[in-house]
């Protein structure tokens, strides 16, 4: 090995001030890092304010000496899903030995909340909360505080509840991983920043600032209003029975989105109007992406069965091409560094399902680039970066 390198999962939408201190953190443990970066869809289901390219751009600048990406079949997802794909591709690759990841509560037992969430008794009040009609967060928040006490105000935290589902992948497949769990100190939210950037842009290190105010000025910074028309169409052709071949549509959700489909003018309102007891804003957004899309159920349940079935390269600096040199050979899955080098029934499925969402993604800027997604990695030769 040339280094002993640690892994970290990410979205950077876009990247602050906290997730510099992360990269920073976990580069004083050890030598290297390599970051799963998201796909240009997120796991709130909205196209993330720059497309995945200049977000790698963000990462190396950071201090990231390699890039992978998560696909969008797991990018856009809840996070029990999200934590599975992004895990499991860091695990198979061997390229790290460690795990670092950022939550407002590292003094909790993460290996006692995973064996809470194997007793009966959890699965038998999530059984019942969901009986009652709330939606998986919630019913999932209650059961487990009924399990051990104050769990239920720890996940309702986002980052605990994805360093929870990170650390249940590394503990229920026996990987070889460390987990690094780093106190996320600050108030610095990239939600916050995508909903004002002029009044939040002191949360943005210079480089990131610098990086999305080109995005801006180039016309290349995503706005999700733009997919309403696409959306409208699509649900204006579709009744209950197509709705229901989509993956993630079920219990009855598809009626609740043609309903509303047919009286609300703006996506904003039509959102507003399916959130339900039952359903987040993100639960109706990410399947919306699905039905954009176009992701038949049985498909998706079988592509997913087996993890990512490769590890594709966005962008690496002179370290980073050292891992890969040395690394590879050890990987799992196959390096790829374009979708048209993705192999098997499964990989080409998972390729073709990014051409799409990178096709779709593009209706979302002023400036599409549809050749974007043939784009090679981003290479910095330099390692001048933090």
């Amino acid at each position: 090995m040339i280094a002993i390198t640690i892994g970290i999962i990410a979205e950077f939408n876009p990247l602050h001030r906290g997730h510099q201190r992360l990269i920073t953190a976990a580069k004083s443990r050890d030598d290297s890092c390599v970051v799963v970066l998201s796909s240009n869809f997120t796991q709130r289901g909205s196209p993330s304010l720059t497309d995945k390219f200049t977000r790698t751009r963000t990462a190396l600048d950071a201090g990231a000496d390699l890039v992978l990406e998560l696909p969008v079949l797991y990018s856009c997802s809840a996070a029990q899903d999200f934590a599975r794909g992004a895990v499991n591709l860091l695990a198979r690759t061997h390229f790290a030995g460690s795990l670092a990841f950022g939550m407002e509560s590292p003094e909790w037992d993460l290996a006692g909340l995973v064996r809470a969430e194997e007793s009966g008794s959890f699965r038998e009040a999530l059984r019942v909360e969901l009986g009652r009609g709330a939606s998986y967060p919630k019913a999932y928040g209650l059961a487990l505080e009924s399990v051990v006490r104050g769990a239920g105000e720890f996940v309702s935290h986002p980052n605990n509840m994805l360093a929870l589902s990170y650390a249940r992948e590394v503990l229920r497949n026996n990987y070889a991983l460390k987990v690094f769990p780093v106190k996320r100190e600050g108030v610095f939210s990239s939600r916050v920043i995508r909903e004002d950037v002029a009044r939040n842009v002191d949360m943005l290190p210079e480089f990131s600032r610098r990086i999305l105010e080109e995005a801006e000025e180039s016309g290349r910074v995503s706005d999700e209003s733009r997919l309403w028309p696409v959306l409208q169409g699509a649900l204006i052709r579709s009744n209950a029975e197509d709705l229901r071949r989509i993956h993630g549509i079920d219990e009855g959700i598809e009626g609740l989105l043609l309903k509303n489909s047919r009286i609300n003018r703006t996506c904003s309102i039509f959102l507003g109007a399916c959130v339900c007891a039952r359903y987040t804003r993100a639960h109706i957004r990410r399947r919306l992406i699905y039905i954009l899309l176009g992701l038949d159920r049985w498909e998706v349940r079988g592509a997913l069965r087996g993890g990512v079935p490769y590890a594709r390269v966005l962008g690496f600096t002179r370290r980073g091409r050292e891992i890969l040199r040395k690394c590879a050979k050890d990987s799992e899955v196959k390096i790829i560094t374009r979708l048209t080098e993705a192999e098997g029934r499964v990989g080409k499925y998972f390729a073709e399902i990014e051409y799409r969402a990178s096709r779709l993604y593009e209706l979302t800027v002023k400036n599409p680039n549809i050749n974007n997604e043939s784009q090679r990695p981003v290479i910095y030769n330099s390692e001048n970066h933090l």
